[in-house]
């Protein structure tokens, strides 16, 4: 199985006066903590994932708040595989209805070509959930789903092919052709998220692969993948294995490790219900997001399960606990790849950095020895 490494670069300690400035309360123009300063700390986690034995190096997408401040995941990238040397690359995701998937296909075409031959752009796309972002770019998130959907299939055809045929509702394309002219067929570079049942039937439809992300919960996660792998298998597709992100704290002492995953998981999820706004109630009157209002009802009763889900669930602990509970869960979501998130909340450099390198010493061994079967050939044995 391959091991991966994510970068968020979230300004967690911003959030207080963020909220503040939004309200339109009287607050310093600018962090405590500087946001160029966020960057400089997580390229070096980069560096540190191409060194130590990472198979990839991952990162997000996300506008406007101090949840993760990347707002072009393929730009940002091209950086990284400049300063980077053996680690594939990858989208956790690009979010297709805030592009024109003609430009993502350019870009992902162009970061393979400055890649080479020896490493891969791996193309993560998803739907998109946050009100702010949706309104800062002015796009009308009523219109995610089908903006999704027809993205999709232009994505796809440009990267299988490099040229493009298609007619919808918001793209009609005619005669398309990628210049550089891709090298070879990108499709099975294309791995989708979906939290939404319309979500998971779109890329089952399209024999798309499927990237977990378990921002809810993991139980809620793996009742997706499965969903995921029945509604594939009924639509005539061979089983696939998924890609699976997991955030971690690993230390040399259960008692270290847990005072890092208890601190800085917590504030995770804390930020997670504050970007999305997940104690709200915009959500269950958006067209595509209604399950997602039921999940703002039960939080904005009680956040706590929301809170505590990372940290009781996720795996941290020595290094013998993180490689335990971590091929549990690969073993259940049926993972070709498992993507580690390493610093988050406000998680110091230092302590991240640690983490991570004895998570490459110790931990990525014996993950590398896994190789766990798909979802629907353990359900049928």
């Amino acid at each position: 199985m391959r091991v991966g490494a994510t970068i968020f670069n979230q300004n967690y300690t911003d959030w207080d006066r963020y909220e503040a400035e939004e309200r339109g309360e009287s607050v310093p123009r600018r962090p405590a903590k500087s946001d160029r300063e966020v960057f400089n700390e997580e390229l070096e986690l980069a560096r540190i994932a191409d060194q130590t034995g990472f198979d990839s190096l991952w990162t997000i997408e996300h506008h406007f708040t101090p949840y993760t401040m990347v707002t072009n995941p393929l730009q940002y990238l091209s950086y990284v595989a400049g300063v980077t040397e053996r680690v594939d690359l990858g989208t956790m995701v690009t979010v297709l209805p805030w592009h024109n998937p003609v430009r993502v296909a350019e870009d992902v075409n162009m970061l393979d070509a400055f890649l080479g031959a020896d490493r891969e752009i791996i193309c993560g796309v998803g739907r998109g959930l946050g009100r702010r972002e949706y309104d800062g770019l002015n796009i009308d998130q009523a219109e995610a789903r089908e903006r999704f959907d027809e993205s999709l299939q232009v994505l796809r055809q440009l990267l299988a092919t490099g040229e493009c045929n298609f007619k919808g509702r918001h793209y009609d394309i005619s005669g398309l052709r990628l210049r550089p002219q891709p090298e070879r067929d990108l499709s099975g570079n294309l791995w989708c998220a979906g939290g939404t049942d319309e979500t998971v039937q779109i890329i089952a439809k399209h024999d798309v692969r499927p990237l977990v992300i378990p921002t809810t919960s993991l139980n809620l996660s793996l009742e997706t993948a499965r969903k995921y792998a029945r509604l594939h298998a009924e639509a005539g597709y061979a089983p696939s294995r998924c890609k699976l992100a997991l955030w971690t704290y690993v230390a040399e002492t259960e008692q270290a490790a847990r005072e890092g995953a208890e601190r800085y998981m917590v504030e995770y999820a804390d930020s997670a219900l504050r970007h999305y706004e997940l104690r709200g109630s915009h959500l269950g009157g958006i067209k595509g997001y209604e399950s997602y209002g039921e999940m703002q009802k039960a939080l904005a009763a009680d956040p706590t399960p929301f809170l505590r889900g990372f940290v009781d669930s996720h795996p941290w602990g020595t290094p013998e606990q993180t490689v335990r509970r971590a091929t549990e869960l690969a073993e259940q979501f049926g993972c070709e790849e498992v993507m580690f998130i390493f610093k988050y909340g406000s998680m110091p450099i230092e302590l991240a950095e640690k983490s991570m390198r004895l998570f490459a010493r110790e931990v990525i061994p014996a993950l590398r020895e896994l190789d766990p079967r798909p979802i629907e050939v353990r359900a049928a044995a």
